[in-house]
């Protein structure tokens, strides 16, 4: 939902108000007046990664989960404090170095080998991470943190992204609270699917129907 409304108001030029707004040629065709022209590198601060953490000095449970730049959502825990305090107030974007994941952090964290951490200088952080996230795509292992740099996009007006921040920011709050529950349920399968397959948790007592391949209890 956020995307949609994200390429309504910043591809298209649908946003509020833009039936009173000239279009201008620039060097990436025509774009609203008084929207800009500029490199990647001019909107974001790359920050220190912090502690590095791998797969062999994480928990499998802890309080600060390690971000990691594979599809994984995580490489693990620890207990330590946290080397970058996100919050939804004060979003830190990562970028993965050679697999080129984008995401958006509302919750402190650490982070793996080769992810870096992330803030914009002048414009919201979510409206920052829609801006870039397909810029750059991982063709090749290398590292692609510089090419993304390298990019030139369109830069509204900083009040309109503002409005833009404050529609989508209940969908941020969303998508956390889904993956916190996505992480349980996967930690409560994987502690009760062995016992099921060995027959330590009897479920033969269970009222528990299949119908036309589909479970009904």
């Amino acid at each position: 939902m956020a995307k949609l409304v994200y390429e309504e108001w910043f591809v298209k030029f649908r946003f509020p108000g833009h039936e009173n707004v000239k279009m201008v040629p620039s060097d990436l065709g025509e774009i609203p007046k008084r929207w800009k022209v500029r490199e990647v590198s001019e909107i974001l601060k790359r920050f220190k990664a912090g502690k590095k953490y791998t797969q062999d000095n994480v928990l499998e449970e802890g309080l600060i989960p390690v971000i990691d730049q594979s599809e994984k959502e995580i490489l693990g825990f620890h207990n330590d404090i946290a080397d970058h305090s996100a919050s939804l107030k004060n979003p830190i974007m990562i970028f993965g170095d050679h697999t080129c994941k984008i995401k958006i952090l509302i919750e402190p964290f650490s982070v793996g080998p080769n992810v870096i951490p992330f803030r914009s200088e002048d414009y919201p952080e979510i409206f920052v991470f829609f801006l870039i996230k397909n810029l750059v795509q991982t063709k090749e292992y290398k590292r692609h943190w510089n090419e993304l740099q390298a990019k030139r996009v369109v830069l509204p007006d900083v009040p309109l992204a503002m409005d833009f921040v404050n529609v989508v920011n209940p969908l941020f709050k969303q998508i956390t609270l889904l993956e916190h529950k996505n992480q349980n349920l996967r930690k409560t399968r994987d502690l009760l699917l062995p016992k099921l397959i060995s027959g330590e948790i009897d479920v033969s007592d269970l009222d528990i129907h299949i119908r036309n391949g589909v479970q009904e209890s």
